[in-house]
């Protein structure tokens, strides 16, 4: 058995999110799909927008389901990807759109290959594949966009286990019981002076350099990506997003929005408004997986 679900979007349409509670909290380039998507067990959300401080979206979106296997055995396998290009560059959006469509096109025909070589998604190499695929894009971005960047993470879903790889700031997060979970470690001078015992997380919170970045897909020769993996058993979530939502919205809150939403979309929307409720003052992405009981 092998069927595919094709691309589900790259950019998000442009509609206007859930009516906001502070005056002009209306987001410019908001966006939503009108229903939750459900691919088997994997049920997908997604909203964006511009924010209220930026005329134009410069984030990127990216899912992909496939059921790989056998008639008696087959195996749902999710790609999803989030990027959001340098802010303050040229060419932010076109670096975003080409790293998560480079990343695509590397991953998912590898899938189908390992499907038809007879192995199986037990064969794939999933760090490989992501790392060669983040590297793809990156060289891609620097030649078709030579001092531009982008953030990228990307994230593979199959058989219990999430693999992760990801340059920049984008963040992935479970959502558990009590709490957000990190799985991924920003890639920012003010993440680093942290780290060092700098600074403190109250501090690189205001720090006015919180936004460099010291990676980003399209630097060109060199560049390093950050790889892992984790178990993803049903019930589980994971949420995809931008600095545009974890910088303007708390874990704990993102948490409460989550598990009150009736639904993966619903919550992705309600997480962006709340981005914008708190000023909105850079592009907003949300990504959210749920893996049904």
């Amino acid at each position: 058995m092998l069927t595919r679900f094709k691309k589900w979007w790259q950019r998000a349409p442009a509609a206007q999110t859930q009516p906001l509670r502070r005056k002009q909290a209306a987001a410019r380039g908001s966006a939503q799909l009108p229903v939750p998507i459900t691919f088997g067990q994997l049920r997908l959300g997604a909203a964006q927008s511009s924010g209220l401080q930026r005329t134009s979206n410069e984030d990127a979106l990216f899912a992909n389901v496939e059921i790989l296997g056998t008639a008696g055995s087959p195996a749902q396998t999710g790609l999803f990807v989030v990027a959001d290009g340098v802010g303050g560059h040229r060419h932010g959006a076109q670096a975003s759109a080409l790293a998560v469509q480079t990343v695509a096109q590397a991953v998912v025909p590898a899938l189908l290959a390992a499907q038809a070589g007879g192995g199986g998604v037990q064969s794939f190499d999933f760090h490989a594949s992501l790392s060669a695929a983040l590297g793809a894009a990156n060289m891609a971005v620097f030649a078709a966009y030579p001092g531009s960047g982008t953030t990228v993470i990307a994230a593979l879903v199959t058989g219990g286990r999430l693999h992760l790889a990801h340059v920049g700031d984008s963040r992935a997060m479970l959502v558990e019981a009590h709490g957000m979970r990190a799985l991924t470690e920003d890639h920012t001078l003010v993440r680093r002076l942290q780290t060092a015992g700098h600074i403190t997380a109250e501090q690189a919170a205001v720090h006015p350099q919180r936004s460099t970045l010291l990676r980003a897909v399209g630097q060109g020769e060199g560049l390093q990506v950050d790889s892992s993996s984790h178990a993803f058993e049903p019930g589980g979530r994971l949420l995809l997003c931008t600095d545009g939502l974890w910088g303007c919205v708390s874990d704990a809150e993102l948490h409460q929005i989550i598990l009150a939403a009736a639904d993966p979309q619903a919550a992705c929307v309600d997480m962006v408004n709340a981005a914008n409720l708190a000023g909105g003052p850079d592009n907003i992405s949300a990504l959210l997986v749920h893996y049904v009981r």
